[in-house]
């Protein structure tokens, strides 16, 4: 895989980003306005809905693997739940121990997370081990 196609797959990994974000936004504001619920039951909402629109766009957009949506769907779980938890502590640890500004914290970990999410997602939730010199023999695994 070349250059340009690592380009362009790092592209559409930051578009479904950005939607699965936006649809995290919206979710999360609905259920709070519309349904009078907590923040934190709408912020729980609104990462359950993106993570669909998420996992569903980098199946089929961001990586197209083949295969079913549950041959992947537990590591994308995982990967998500680690992600989220990383950037938590990581923002506790600026703040709390290092006495880093929140805003100082916030930008380094937009950046770092997902970085460290499609290195993750590229070569763990969706890698499809084929052979680079013949597409066609998969790779053997230990």
């Amino acid at each position: 895989m070349g250059m340009i196609a690592e380009f362009w797959r790092l592209v559409r990994f930051s578009l479904v980003g950005a939607i699965a974000t936006a649809v995290y936004m919206l979710t999360a504001m609905m259920a709070v306005e519309r349904l009078h619920v907590s923040p934190m039951i709408g912020a729980t909402l609104g990462f359950c809905a993106s993570f669909v629109v998420s996992y569903i766009g980098h199946f089929h957009f961001t990586f197209a693997v083949p295969g079913r949506y549950r041959d992947h769907v537990v590591k994308f779980a995982v990967s998500s739940i680690a992600s989220f938890l990383i950037s938590t502590a990581a923002m506790r640890l600026a703040t709390k121990l290092l006495r880093i500004d929140y805003r100082i914290a916030l930008i380094a970990i937009a950046f770092i997370i997902p970085i460290c999410s499609y290195l993750v997602n590229r070569f763990w939730v969706f890698l499809h081990p084929v052979d680079a010199a013949s597409s066609s023999r998969p790779l053997k695994t230990i």
